[in-house]
């Protein structure tokens, strides 16, 4: 019984037939992929259609060619168990997430165990992450919480037709159990007690963030009696109305509303749209088969990539030795190598690694970025390695000059070393916040230069999507208190609220 138990297991985790890396390259996403070729083309080819998709509904032009550095990067492989043990829980049921940092990445699982098979599927996931990349980095402004993700879940259900249209409105039904189904009872919420309370969040509100704010969204989106009104209240709130007069300013009688909105969960008639994409063009994916090297370091760059500490860095950093061992003319593996390195303090090992990277690739500018991000670590104990670095982020920006690292880069390299800084190193800031405003610890830079500036309304609209953060955190009431003094149009106390909470925060990376 036990040998059957255990074939069972092997059967269930063995990856699918013709499993290999690939990578599958779009407009605005590059994915890494552990399945067939036909598995992952069909995968970038949905979420291309979703970015589009999303285009049409905002009005938003097409981008010019993307460099690299500001597609999405997608790593999908294993299984949920597999996905969950990045974030260090093997038993959280995580089904994917994403990562809104200057080169921002995801991860989500290639195939499903059957035991676990959930309506919650791991495209789902990621295109609600994505819905949330695309929002802030399009519409950078103040939003609720149930906002937020109400309206990632209106969007995480689109569904895609043949013919190159796709139908907006699906119901999540892994969230209508708690609404509509058997466990409505357990979440007794009011569309009221969503838009006016002030008081802490509570776990029952957290759940109703998902839940009601994808009914009220919904309700908002498809009522034609209710048009414009959520854009009037969003506008207000990022005028500093507050959230309960707001709320009555744009949506009227709140106990009517409250009403409508009931009626329209309990007659369960969700409203839906099919939408056409004029002169619909299937997206283009272009496909590549990773080599025996790339697919040996690939488990370890995605360690890379979701972060390390202090502790796990050294065992990361062992295992890109022994893949460099193996492959050390491969280009990839060099600069997972330089990465690793870097991230453990191992600053000479991470300086050869990337230049063995650039001597493989001499017009890589991730190769050249990670040497100028390597002299500014060394910056700290030797000051003229900041000059160093900004001579290798000048060749990186030379490279690739749609990279936000080498402009933030080098104005670091002015910063940390605590002298002038140039009105072309401030420049190439808000230019690198203007290719990645999702970027949290990049949009905290450009406020703090521009208190420095005593800038203090665009510090303001620029801190605001953090200071009010869906997610509570000591970042978002920290930067809360940063905005309140700039309210109090204080922009020495602003600062000094600022600089306090940095000094706390590198205090606490170095306990790490």
């Amino acid at each position: 019984m036990r040998r059957l138990f255990l074939l069972l297991v092997m059967l269930l985790f063995a990856a699918p037939a013709h499993a290999e890396w690939w990578e599958a390259q779009t407009d605005h996403f590059i994915l890494y992929s552990k399945s067939s070729e036909r598995d992952a083309r069909g995968f970038a080819e949905r979420l291309e259609r979703y970015d589009q998709s999303l285009r049409l509904l905002q009005t938003i032009k097409p981008d010019p060619r993307l460099s690299d550095a500001r597609k999405v990067t997608i790593y999908r492989a294993g299984t949920t168990v597999d996905i969950s043990m990045l974030v260090g829980d093997s038993e959280s049921g995580i089904a994917g997430f994403y990562i809104p940092r200057l080169e921002p990445v995801a991860f989500v699982p290639a195939r499903e165990m059957v035991q676990l098979r959930s309506e919650l599927d791991p495209e789902t996931v990621l295109k609600h992450e994505y819905a949330h990349h695309f929002m802030y980095r399009h519409f950078s402004a103040a939003y609720p919480s149930w906002y937020v993700e109400g309206l990632a879940e209106t969007y995480a259900t689109m569904r895609f037709n043949p013919d190159g249209s796709f139908h907006l409105g699906d119901v999540p039904q892994y969230r209508g159990s708690l609404l509509v189904g058997k466990y409505r009872s357990y979440l007794d919420y009011s569309i009221r007690r969503m838009l006016t309370s002030t008081a802490r969040p509570t776990g029952e509100d957290f759940i109703a963030r998902y839940t009601y704010g994808w009914l009220f969204t919904h309700y908002m989106t498809f009522a034609p009696s209710r048009k414009g009104q959520m854009l009037s209240y969003l506008r207000l709130l990022n005028q500093g109305v507050s959230s309960t007069d707001a709320a009555q300013r744009s949506f009227g009688d709140l106990d009517k509303l409250e009403q409508e909105v009931s009626r329209y969960k309990n007659g369960n008639r969700f409203l839906g749209v099919d939408v056409r994409i004029p002169n619909y063009k299937a997206p283009t994916v272009q496909m590549r088969r990773l080599g025996p090297d790339e697919e040996a370091i690939m488990p370890v760059v995605m360690r890379s990539k979701v972060g390390v500490s202090n502790r796990t860095a050294k065992g990361v950093a062992g295992d890109a030795r022994g893949v460099a061992a193996r492959y050390p003319n491969s280009y990839l593996v060099q600069l997972e190598l330089a990465e690793a390195e870097l991230d453990a303090k191992n600053y000479e090992a991470a300086d050869r690694a990337a230049a063995a990277a650039i001597a493989l690739r001499p017009d890589s500018a991730e190769a050249l970025y990670f040497r100028g991000k390597i002299a500014l670590e060394r910056g700290k104990t030797d000051p003229a390695q900041y000059a160093v670095a900004r001579s290798w982020f000048v060749k990186a920006h030379d490279a690739d000059p749609d990279h936000p690292g080498p402009l933030l880069g080098n104005y670091e390299s002015f910063s940390k070393a605590r002298g002038p800084i140039p009105e072309s190193a401030i420049i190439g800031l808000e230019q690198a916040y203007r290719i990645a405003p999702y970027d949290d610890d990049l949009r905290i830079t450009l406020a703090r230069q521009l208190l420095t500036e005593n800038k203090l309304d665009i510090a303001r609209d620029i801190l605001i999507p953090v200071a009010f953060s869906p997610h509570e955190s000591k970042r978002a009431r920290a930067l809360n208190g940063v905005v309140e003094a700039i309210d109090q149009s204080n922009g020495k106390e602003a600062l000094k609220r600022m600089d306090d909470w940095i000094r706390k925060q590198e205090e606490e990376r170095n306990k790490d």
